[in-house]
């Protein structure tokens, strides 16, 4: 399937597609473990049907409402970068206590 087709499937379309193609995975990996699998490029092709499909989902999803995943995405980010600060301050701290202990002083 090519990626115009699959962007002319609709959503329940393609949730089904998604999950025929998850069978054909795992079907396909049975076959590699029992040792029947001839053409092992289907595993990879199939792989990337999913993400591809996954993709368009998600693109689907966002379109529908961007303003939230942005500002979802934000929150993310914040969050991220504020629990950096506090680790890298918190590394800091550690840095100059340890150095406290092992300095000498000198009578």
């Amino acid at each position: 399937m090519e990626l115009e087709e699959m962007r002319g499937l609709s959503d329940a379309d393609i949730a089904q597609e998604i999950v025929n193609q998850r069978e054909e995975w795992r079907n396909l990996r049975f076959q590699n473990a029992l040792g029947r699998l001839t053409t092992f490029h289907q595993v990879r092709r199939v792989r990337k049907t999913i993400a591809q499909l996954m993709t368009i989902q998600r693109e689907r999803e966002i379109a529908v409402d961007p303003v939230a995943h942005y500002a979802a995405n934000a929150r993310i980010r914040h969050r991220r970068r504020a629990e950096k600060a506090a680790e890298k301050l918190a590394k800091r701290k550690y840095e100059r206590a340890e150095g406290a202990r092992t300095t000498r002083r000198r009578r």
